[in-house]
This record gives C-alpha cells, sequence and structure tokens, in this order.
C-alpha cells in the first residue's frame, strides 16, 4: 500500500469519527476518500485529508447539518469569507432561539411540576359554545397534516389576494380553522379541509378550492397556547372529549381547530388554537 494512504479504521482513529460516519459522509460527497479499490471496495484516505476530517467535526458539533457543512467547506475553499458568515450567523441565531426554549424547560423542572400540571397550564376549561354559521372558502384533501393544511392555506391566500378579487372587495372576516373528516389518527393521509371565512363575490379558477357555508353548530371549546405539534394539543382534546362525555354529549361532525394567531409572525409557545368538538344533545 502506499504510504500516503490510510485506510478508513486508521482514519477513523486519527479523527474520532467513527467509520459509520465517514461511510455517511462519503456517500453524501462531503468526505470522499481518496482512493477506492474497484475490487475490493476498500476506502483509501491521505493525510491532507485529516485536516478536512478535523473541520467536519468540528462543524457538527457546533451544531450544522450536513447540506449546511457542505456549503460551509465549499465556501471556505473558494475563500468565500461573506457566505461562511452568513451561515455562522443564521446557527447563532438558531442556536440563540434553542438556548432561549432550554432555559424555559429548566425553570419548569426546577419548579418541580408534573407533566399533566404542565400541560394543564397551557389548556382552558371547556365551555360549551354556540358557532354560527360561516360563509368560507376552503380546499379538502389527504395527505399529512402539515402538508394539507400549509398547502391549502397558501392555495386560499393567493386566491383571496388575487388582483380580481380584491378589487372586487373580498375581505377575511376571521382565523383560519380546518376541519378533520378522520374517525382516527392517520400519519400520512389525514383526510382534512382548511377554510378561511370570508365576505364578497369570490372569483375561484382552482376546481380543488371551493366557497361553501359551513353550518352552524353547537360545540366543546377549548383553547390550547404552544405549538402545533406538542403532547398539550392531544390534552387539550382528550379534555374536550371527556367535558363531552361527563355531561351526556354525543360528538357530531368534524372536530374543528381554529388557529387564532398567526404562525409567521407569533413565537410557539404563543400560539393559540381554538378546539371545537360539535356536539349533540
Amino acid at each position: 500500500m502506499p504510504s500516503d494512504r490510510i485506510t478508513i479504521g486508521r482514519f477513523s482513529t486519527l479523527t474520532h469519527l467513527t467509520q459509520k460516519a465517514l461511510r455517511y459522509y462519503d456517500s453524501k460527497g462531503i468526505l470522499v476518500p481518496a482512493v477506492k479499490d474497484r475490487f475490493t471496495g476498500y476506502r483509501y484516505y491521505t493525510v491532507t485529508q485529516v485536516e478536512s476530517a478535523l473541520k467536519i467535526r468540528t462543524l457538527c458539533t457546533l451544531g450544522f447539518g450536513l447540506s449546511e457543512i457542505g456549503d460551509i467547506l465549499t465556501a471556505h475553499s473558494a475563500q468565500d469569507r461573506d457566505a461562511v458568515r452568513k451561515l455562522v450567523e443564521r446557527r447563532k441565531h438558531e442556536a440563540q432561539s434553542e438556548i432561549a426554549r432550554l432555559e424555559k424547560v429548566l425553570s419548569f423542572i426546577i419548579e418541580n411540576r408534573d407533566f399533566s400540571e404542565l400541560f394543564a397550564m397551557n389548556v382552558s376549561e371547556p365551555v360549551i359554545k354556540e358557532i354560527p354559521a360561516m360563509r368560507v372558502l376552503s380546499g379538502r384533501r389527504t395527505g399529512t397534516y402539515e402538508e394539507v393544511c400549509g398547502q391549502v392555506s397558501a392555495a386560499l391566500m393567493e386566491i383571496i389576494f388575487s388582483p380580481e378579487n380584491q378589487k372586487k372587495g373580498v375581505t377575511i372576516t376571521g382565523p383560519f380553522l380546518s376541519l378533520c373528516y378522520d374517525g382516527e389518527y392517520r400519519e400520512t393521509d389525514a383526510d382534512i379541509e382548511m377554510a378561511i371565512p370570508i365576505h364578497g363575490p369570490v372569483v375561484v379558477s382552482d376546481p380543488g378550492i371551493t366557497v361553501r357555508t359551513l353550518p352552524a353548530v353547537k360545540a366543546v371549546s377549548v383553547v390550547y397556547r404552544g405549538p402545533y405539534e406538542h403532547e398539550g394539543f392531544s390534552v387539550a382534546f382528550e379534555k374536550a372529549f371527556r367535558y363531552a362525555a361527563e355531561n351526556g354529549l354525543e360528538p357530531a361532525g368534524p372536530d374543528r381547530q381554529v388557529y387564532l394567531n398567526n404562525p409567521d409572525n407569533t413565537p410557539a409557545e404563543e400560539l393559540l388554537t381554538e378546539v371545537q368538538i360539535p356536539v349533540a344533545g
């Protein structure tokens, strides 16, 4: 073997990177061995690649993703200091946000609250509401919750704020809401309708979007404060359904989730969602 070739095992020892990690970096084009034996498949590195490996390890420790690491190394090699600085600044802001989140977690732990108390803090007491009928622009699709909510919401906003509809005076009269038609949680093919209350003569060219009137309903209402993906969201649903059962109320129709503030400009911890369980009885 030539003296400048280093086996993957030896290279792993020199760089403190596992062989599994090295193979992964190779597959992603981040750190490709200088030589691959075409007969045995053995990977060989060179002494000059040790420095690159150490840079990768440092960037991983700082929390950079593989795509970001590739961008940083490319920019560093090209002496593009502005590109490197922007990537580092972005990571700094991400780290600051994560530190703030962890500080909140620590404060809860220090105060010795149990899980049920933590969740209860962010969920209101159930109330019965009479929700009037409302005219909405809506789209119903199947997919993951995140995909359907994001894609349909964007399509609705594009229609409402089109020059033609704005000229006609179309306005939004309430917050976005979703209606879930599944009888169980479905991870990838959930049946969801996204809707937004509107006023005015809407012109719709998308066949998947309609204007319709949601019926008036009596509903158990619970307001949850916090991230959409948090366990507390499930607590809100459990609390609403338990209240309905304890008061002899039968669920009737798809449950609704009303998004009371905008996730684009509201911290995740301050998001407000009203869970509405339509009931009969």
